[in-house]
């Protein structure tokens, strides 16, 4: 099962072991799934859990003595909860898996096989995400087609349904029409008995070949008999359809007020543009998705050509707004004279058109693509009684296999082609050529994020600490989080190289829960040792942004039995301005849980304490920029003076980066500062073993 399907699993594990239920939850999250797990060991603590929580799945262990599979089932029932249920144990023989399944697990497993149960666990998981979304949209499709008879009984128009050629469904104005009152007078009355006897075998005909799609029209002209004996001559319009889900066959009468014809006007308004009687961007965009969805499956090869016009400001400048859709116009003609029929022509923005081609005869197009900007330069456009001509650019991109699928990515390349061709003198055709081993940017994200996935899954992971040094004097033993990743080949990742990535893609949220996850974990493990450690983990826009964060760092406290206040989160402040309300919610999520926050990166917005007006911080780290040349420069030392001062009046303390050098520490020693880090105090090591007594 591939993990982007199903992204996050909910599970209760119910069992005498602990460690267990550790190492599966431990486990799925290194494959890159989001766990929210709980654990029970009886049945007094499940039935706690259910009565406040949700769960995709339930875990049990055959193994528990006190407490059966039946019951289990039971609790599940009794809470109205529709979860799946997969069974371990230590001691799987065939009978016990037929009794267990016959007893309504979905599976049963081997405890001492956690590869096994990872891949059951996420395909039942899957299999619930599934069975939910057909549950969901069979209650919209009910949804809808309660809409549908609402709209038919409100319609203007005559509408009828028809199954095996009897009505079952006809709004007012269809029984209005034959002088019935009631859907009763009409049900299940043939719709031959209502037509005149010398068209009913039409009508049969008509019907038979509708049913199997062999209708060169839906429309009939019929004379329709009233209940008054009275014949009218009429147009009805035959479609299949479904009602109650069942299929069958849409009459339509349209009123005596037609409206098809206010209809095509619209339709064409929404389709074309009003200057140029072009295809408009929209139009040309949804065809262009379908045509790149055939070329990367191989069915159809395609190819933009981008016409801009050449040196368009000064030319509006110089025959103004109305010359300008005079000329448009013009250019519009030449173009729509030289494409053939199945050829997309539009005008694309406001001094450019794209055409979009199928490639059957790729002579023929490489003429008509080479051809464009002499065409236009030929042509003399007479605007104010003046003779006026411009020049154009043009671009061809060609769409196949290996093209993005991606509409406005395939635009840009063309855009940008054209851009070339103009920066080169305008007036020409220029190809776009991928440069060897040219990815999209989204195809370039997809392999970082696959290989950060691949490390995490590999345990080619692992925690790097840096001491946190106060020189104040503070006690206590305080260390800078952070990741160290290896390639397959066992070279370090660069974090600059996959950091943006990991937010675009959703996998720094990944790396942020794993990091959280074995401090909270090492954090307990000298807590044991009687060393009181608190840790400092930098967090990435998409963990601000994650509804359920704090949820999970509070579980996963609880489970280990550690304090929140060993714990110090920093945002950095950039994005703390830009995702302000989320920020704010995190802080307050946090500060519930009695852990401490941070702002990082700070002091390089216009007002950075303002920030404090919406969330009381606890720390500010002091942005790089700073650091770097802070001895040659004495208008960084005293921007982070005067951080210091400010920091001191909202009681908030101040962390320092970048400590390279004896100098550096000596000269933030007279700055006020309180926290200092770097690589003269320690580089970040994977062990924790700095001596704070050297300060």
């Amino acid at each position: 099962m591939d993990s982007d399907i199903v992204k996050s699993i909910r599970l209760l594990i119910i069992d005498i072991c602990l460690q267990k239920a550790e190492n599966i939850t431990s486990s799925l999250r290194a494959t890159g799934l989001e766990v929210r797990a709980e654990f029970a060991d009886n049945s007094e603590s499940m039935y706690a859990i259910l009565e406040t929580k949700t769960f995709d799945l339930v875990l049990f262990s055959l193994d528990i003595t006190d407490f059966t599979l039946k019951q289990v089932q039971q609790l599940i029932s009794e809470c109205g909860r529709h979860v799946g249920l997969v069974a371990m144990t230590n001691n799987l023989t065939d009978e016990v898996m037929v009794r267990t399944i016959n007893e309504g697990a979905q599976d049963v497993v081997s405890s001492g096989n956690l590869n096994h149960l990872l891949q059951v666990i996420k395909r039942e998981a899957l299999s619930l995400s599934m069975s939910r979304k057909a549950g969901r949209m069979e209650f919209e499709l009910m949804e809808n087609e309660k809409r549908c008879l609402l709209l038919l009984a409100n319609s203007k128009d005559a509408v009828a349904y028809l199954y095996e050629g009897m009505h079952i469904y006809a709004n007012e104005v269809y029984l209005d029409l034959f002088g019935k009152t009631n859907f009763s007078d009409l049900e299940s009355t043939p719709i031959v008995d209502m037509v005149s006897v010398g068209q009913q075998e039409e009508v049969k005909k008509f019907l038979r070949a509708l049913s199997q799609n062999k209708n060169e029209s839906n429309q009939l002209n019929l004379q329709l008999l009233l209940d008054s004996g009275e014949t009218i001559e009429t147009t009805l319009e035959f479609s299949r359809a479904r009602f109650d889900g069942e299929p069958c066959t849409q009459i339509l009468i349209r009123s005596v007020t037609d409206t098809s014809e206010l209809e095509t006007q619209i339709n064409y308004l929404h389709q074309h543009d009003l200057v140029s009687g072009l295809y408009n961007r929209q139009y040309y965009m949804d065809a262009l998705s379908i045509s790149i969805s055939k070329a990367v499956n191989g069915i159809q090869r395609y190819a933009i050509i981008y016409i801009s016009i050449d040196n368009f400001e000064s030319i509006r400048e110089t025959i103004g707004i109305t010359g300008c859709d005079v000329l448009i116009t013009n250019i519009a003609k030449i173009l729509q004279e030289n494409t053939a029929k199945d050829q997309l022509l539009a005008r694309f923005g406001s001094n450019s058109y794209a055409i979009l081609s199928i490639i059957t005869d790729k002579k023929s197009f490489d003429v008509l693509s080479s051809n464009i900007h002499v065409l236009v330069e030929q042509h003399i456009s007479e605007i104010d009684d003046q003779s006026f001509g411009v020049t154009c650019s043009t671009s061809v991109c060609y769409i196949d296999e290996v093209s993005p699928d991606n509409a406005n990515k395939m635009m840009t390349r063309a855009e940008k082609t054209c851009d070339e061709a103009q920066k080169e003198g305008g007036n020409r055709t220029k190809l776009y050529v991928p440069k060897s081993g040219e990815m999209s940017q989204e195809e370039a994200d997809d392999v970082v994020a696959q290989s950060l996935k691949s490390a995490i899954a590999e345990n080619r992971i692992s925690e790097l600490y840096e001491p946190l040094v106060s020189i104040k004097s503070e006690a206590g033993e305080r260390y800078i989080s952070g990741l160290a990743l290896m390639n397959i080949d066992n070279t370090p990742m660069d974090r600059n190289d996959y950091q943006t990535v990991a937010e675009r893609t959703g996998m720094a949220k990944t790396l942020d829960r794993w990091i959280i996850l074995h401090i909270i974990k090492k954090i307990a493990e000298f807590n044991k040792k009687s060393r009181q450690l608190e840790f400092f983990i930098p967090l990435s826009i998409n963990s601000i942004l994650d509804s359920d964060l704090t949820q999970w760092v509070s579980d996963n406290l609880i489970k280990s039995n550690v304090s929140g206040e060993q714990l110090v989160f920093l945002v950095n402040e950039t994005d703390v301005v830009n995702q302000l309300k989320a920020t704010k919610t995190l802080f307050d999520g946090l500060k519930k849980i009695n852990c401490q926050f941070g702002f990082d990166q700070f002091g390089t917005e216009v007002n950075s304490f303002q920030l404090f007006k919406h969330i009381n911080a606890d720390y500010i780290r002091i942005s790089l920029t700073y650091m770097e040349k802070l001895a040659q420069k004495s208008a960084d030392q005293n921007i982070i003076r005067e951080l210091a001062i400010e920091a001191l009046k909202v009681k908030v303390r101040v962390i320092t980066p970048g400590v390279n050098s004896a100098a550096l520490l000596s000269m933030l020693w007279g700055l006020s500062v309180d926290f200092v880090h770097g690589d003269f105090l320690q580089k970040p090591t994977k062990d924790l073993n700095y001596d704070f007594s050297f300060m």
